[in-house]
């Protein structure tokens, strides 16, 4: 995908994966408003597995309005995050619980991940605070649970680049079990949160491994996922605009099969 971080592109669209582009007639796409739609999932699906784009603003200020639907608050279970160290899933609990905990002890969740680069974006902070917001709203209510999904690295015991190795080869295994552990084996729902390529079906991200998906493990455990990716309105190398997505809501959720968007995305990369 191209983007940036707080990219200025005049849409962020929301697009459903499916399982393939189907090659029969083409149709005109139907994009729902992202937020009806996602609601509308949680009824026939325990688990919705969103893709997202790194740090992008735009796409958390949608994500923080999501989480603050009444709705979502009352059906939703668990945001399991790609950006959550599983080393202080305690103190999450205890923190978007309402509970007095210093920012200090906590923000290591999702500072402190096995595949950090550079300053954290503030996005991540931003949707664990929304949530914590939540919660102490409804108190004595079903409140939503952060589960930290990458692996449980302390960062003081890492002295050297092969320490990392074993952490980074077994991310997404990790964030995978946690799933079934923590989500499926207890019947709850849960938005999954991670990078886009970690959920693209059929894509290795380390060739020099054996592919692992996601989505098929979840399957396996007995889940029944509804896979979205983000998107934007650009198109091919230059990142010029493409203007036939200029009326449709802002984000939206549009079906990837047997319509003019899933060749377009699949020419552009995004």
């Amino acid at each position: 995908m191209k983007f940036k971080a707080d990219s200025l592109v005049s849409l962020i669209f929301v697009v459903l994966l499916m399982a393939s582009i189907a090659c029969g007639a083409q149709t005109e796409p139907a994009p729902i408003n992202a937020t009806p739609a996602v609601l509308k999932a949680f009824r026939s699906h325990d688990i919705v597995m969103l893709g997202e784009i790194h740090g992008n603003n735009q796409e958390y200020q949608w994500l923080r309005s999501l989480v603050t639907s009444p709705e979502f608050a009352d059906r939703v279970d668990d945001i399991v995050m790609e950006f959550g160290n599983s080393l202080y899933q305690q103190v999450v609990d205890r923190y978007v619980r309402g509970e007095e905990v210093p920012i200090e002890e906590v923000q290591g969740a999702w500072r402190d991940t096995v595949a950090s680069v550079g300053p954290p974006s503030p996005v991540y902070e931003s949707l664990y605070q929304t949530v914590r917001e939540v919660n102490l709203k409804r108190k004595g209510k079903h409140q939503i649970r952060m589960l930290c999904g990458d692996p449980n690295i302390d960062w003081k015991q890492v002295k050297e680049a092969k320490d990392i190795l074993p952490y980074l080869k077994s991310r997404d295994q990790s964030y995978a079990r946690i799933v079934e552990t923590d989500v499926i084996a207890k019947h709850r729902r849960a938005l999954l949160i991670m990078g886009t390529f970690h959920f693209l079906r059929h894509f290795d991200m380390m060739p020099t491994r054996k592919q692992f998906d996601i989505e098929e493990q979840l399957r396996a455990a007995g889940a029944n996922p509804y896979l979205i990716v983000f998107g934007t309105n650009t198109e091919g190398k230059a990142g010029e605009l493409d203007h036939r997505f200029d009326s449709w809501p802002i984000p939206s959720i549009v079906s990837l099969a047997d319509n003019w968007v899933g060749p377009v995305r699949d020419s552009s990369g995004d």
